[in-house]
């Protein structure tokens, strides 16, 4: 069983939600207990804890995490508990069914990346220690002491452009392992470079503390961006993981709230306020996977965006998402005269006045209709209308249909107008929203076969790639023989193809990488095929429509002669004998 399914089910499944299919759960504090499916008992034992995503029975003592549960109520073992939990949540475990020395390659490939972002760390760490001036910055700029430093591992990269490297490469790591890592670039020379310099770097950690991706902010404000962050890789997903939660989790019980910002800086800013359950997003906007991994830990959330017209969008993004999965943030809003948290942590009264701020947080629907309510003139037709439209889209995205009614009873209210026209409008906006909904897919379906039709061909081509047609068809030479006769004659229609490129052996190292990707992907197919037959079919059903596609294109070609476009029939003809 592949780790990384097992991961990516872990990643998506919530316990709660599960064990709630079985048996009723009753809320119990921050926890949910029931009755204990595996012994009989008359007073619930059985607990589960959402934020560790565990269950437990004081009764006959069955504990431990979702799989565990599913083995036990099912009858069944490991491997087949996660193939039912993957099926649950739609997970598609065929792309899992992989070689075993390719599972394993992955798999190194991934601890590769961990030990060098470990080692990069490391040095980060020395660097700080040894830069005065990035610690004046972090003590007299950004006003952190050193235990706030050392609890949330912010540390420095230097100016240096190739020590870094070097250490790395001391230790056996490749120029592709420090590109891959993100802890290089290359020039247009082709050398590379550190990535990370002269800049604060906050590290971001897995479930498991281990350092996978780096996110750095300068410290000369000359400097541009502000913040530079890893590019994903095999061990890191942007979507998937929040910066700080690692460190809020242990205190939401205690604080019955989880807050959400924008940058890392204000994820530290603010732990300097005593409230210690901030979290970040990682240079990308909330995705509905952070949305499910912060419902685990509570429902009780909060947003805490700038101010400006790039907060208010992600703020009502966040809404939208949060709506779906039945969460109801509140919005903290700062007092105008604070520009940012750095502002209000720096007041003589900041812990005061924050908590004032967080008493003061209001629904988000309402606070986000106040704030669109001030940047529209409420005196002009078009004005309202387009605000109107802006609220209906947010309570659509409400999935409970008594809060759906209270929120359009609430902005008809606001609107000073009655509630049946608000309804009325409402289920206009809906039938209206449904007709774009449906051109949408219309046109994501007109993508998803342009894009088909172009994996199609890439999958055709890197059949030709380190002549992996040859062993697959090796039982069949006169069928391989004709097939490389037509593929020769269609690559002369143009030079620039990349089946051109493959055929005539001149692929760039990105193009062989891209067809080292398909080539792959079909070698995972086959695999799992356990008759020579129809691994040779998988490969003819590849060839079949692209030999047609192929030659309509080069018929059309100028480059070809007429000659030559005589014999391309010929073998087309030739081929569809087979």
């Amino acid at each position: 069983m592949a780790n990384s399914l097992v991961d990516e089910v872990l990643g998506r499944v919530d316990i709660v939600d599960v064990i709630s299919r079985y048996i009723p759960l009753k809320r119990a504090g921050s926890n949910f207990s029931a009755c204990c499916p595996f012994h009989w008992e008359k007073t619930p034992s059985f607990m589960v804890s959402p934020t560790k995503q565990i269950f437990k029975c004081f009764g006959c003592w069955k504990w431990w995490n979702v799989f565990t549960f599913i083995q036990e109520i099912e009858r069944i073992d490991f491997r087949d508990a996660v193939k039912v939990l993957a099926e649950q949540e739609h997970i598609d475990v065929s792309q899992y069914q992989q070689v075993s020395a390719y599972a394993q390659k992955s798999q190194d490939d991934k601890e590769k990346l961990k030990r060098t972002q470990k080692l990069a760390q490391e040095f980060f760490v020395e660097s700080l220690k040894n830069s005065q001036t990035a610690l004046d910055y972090l003590h007299e700029k950004r006003h952190l002491d050193d235990k706030l430093i050392s609890e949330f591992w912010i540390w420095y990269a230097n100016d240096k452009h190739y020590e870094l490297l070097n250490m790395l490469r001391s230790k056996w790591f490749s120029d592709d392992d420090l590109l891959e890592a993100s802890l290089a670039k290359r020039n247009a020379n082709g050398e590379i470079y550190a990535f990370f310099r002269n800049r604060i770097t906050f590290p971001i950690y897995d479930l498991m503390k281990n350092v996978v991706w780096f996110s750095a902010r300068v410290i000369n404000p000359d400097d541009a961006p502000k913040y530079i962050n890893s590019a994903e890789n095999r061990a890191f997903e942007k979507s998937k993981i929040l910066y700080g939660l690692s460190h809020a989790k242990q205190y939401i019980n205690t604080h019955q709230k989880l807050i959400v910002v924008e940058w890392q800086m204000d994820v530290i800013w603010l732990a300097r306020l005593w409230f210690p359950v901030w979290v970040a997003t990682s240079g990308t906007a909330l995705t509905e996977q952070h949305i499910k991994i912060l419902k685990r830990h509570t429902e009780n959330l909060y947003l805490l965006f700038d101010n400006d017209q790039a907060g208010r969008q992600a703020t009502f993004r966040a809404l939208k998402l949060c709506y779906a999965q039945d969460l109801f943030p509140k919005i903290i809003s700062l007092p105008d005269w604070f520009k940012d948290a750095d502002e209000l942590a720096n007041h003589e009264n900041w812990n005061q006045l924050f908590q004032e701020c967080i008493d003061k947080a209001s629904d988000g629907f309402l606070e986000i209709f106040d704030r669109l309510r001030n940047s529209f003139d409420m005196n002009s037709p078009v004005d309202k209308t387009k605000l109107i439209n802006t609220m209906f889209e947010l309570i659509l995205a409400v999935n409970n249909v008594l809060i759906q009614e209270s929120y359009k009873r609430a902005f008809a209210e606001k609107l000073w107008f009655p509630f049946e026209t608000v309804d009325i409008q409402f289920k206009k906006y809906v039938q209206w929203a449904g007709k774009i909904f449906i051109q949408q897919q219309r046109r994501n379906e007109e993508k998803s076969e342009s894009k088909y039709q172009l994996d199609r061909e890439k999958l055709f081509i890197s059949l030709f790639h380190n002549w992996f047609i040859d062993i697959q068809l090796k039982d069949e030479p006169e069928f391989i023989s004709d097939l490389h006769s037509f593929v020769n004659e269609v690559s002369r229609a143009d030079p620039d193809w990349l089946l051109a490129h493959t055929i005539n052996n001149s692929c760039s190292d990105e193009e062989k990488s891209l067809l080292d990707e398909f080539q792959l992907r079909r070698e995972k197919e086959i695999s799992d095929l356990s008759d020579e037959k129809s691994k040779r079919q998988v490969v003819i059903t590849t060839i079949t429509p692209v030999i047609q596609e192929f030659f309509k294109l080069a018929t059309k070609s100028k480059n070809l002669t007429d000659d030559e476009k005589k014999q391309l029939i010929v073998l087309k003809s030739k081929l569809g004998k087979r």
